[in-house]
């Protein structure tokens, strides 16, 4: 239930895309004649660049141009490598009233976690479940973790969870949920409930 990169992923790889098109595109049409006669560019068979190209990459300002523009890369690179890592991002203290005339209410997301999670624990087939609160209290994002066993019926238990166990967290928050989450996992363990209680006496033949 951690949060990746996967909008800032998808914005580079169309950025990407629309520039190697652009480059394709222009290779294409320098190919067949096309830009030469447009722009008046250099014909594909004819050379570009003339002169001694040593003698211009000798120089000092184009070495430490090309450094500068190599540690750029690297750090940008490092940059998207670390937005890779997930990240739960868990959200602050929820403040579910704010009339400044009559103070202000706020509510520990971690407090709500755990009832959604007993609420959950207590349907049919399921083992453990885990909550994970995103956002504010006007625009909360919830995560959810379930384990159920393999004799549990998963499409009635998606059907409970979203027409009652979020349906009441949406009216503890006073404000729909923005996003949810919802994972399920299969067991094989059975469901576990209440508690175990010894008994001790004598046992009569």
């Amino acid at each position: 239930m951690r949060q990746t990169a996967g909008t800032l992923n998808r914005i580079w790889l169309a950025v990407l895309g629309i520039l190697v098109l652009a480059v394709g595109t222009a290779l294409l049409l320098q190919s067949n004649g096309t830009l030469h006669a447009l722009l008046n560019t250099a014909r594909f068979w004819e050379s570009v660049v003339t002169g001694d190209l040593h003698a211009f990459f000798a120089q000092p300002w184009v070495a430490a141009t090309l450094l500068i523009i190599g540690v750029i890369i690297a750090v940008l690179g490092l940059l998207w490598i670390t937005a890779q890592i997930p990240r739960k991002n868990t959200a602050g203290a929820y403040r579910l009233h704010d009339d400044g005339s009559q103070g202000f209410t706020f509510c520990d997301p971690s407090v709500l976690a755990a009832a959604v999670e007993n609420r959950i624990n207590t349907l049919p087939g399921v083992i453990s479940s885990a909550v994970l609160l995103r956002g504010t209290a006007r625009a909360p994002d919830l995560s959810l973790r379930v384990t159920v066993n393999d004799r549990a019926d998963v499409q009635d238990l998606i059907h409970r969870i979203q027409s009652s166990t979020l349906l009441e967290l949406s009216y503890a928050l006073e404000a729909p949920l923005q996003r949810s989450q919802l994972q399920i996992d299969i067991s094989g363990r059975t469901q576990s409930t209440g508690t175990v209680v010894h008994s001790t006496g004598t046992v009569v033949q």
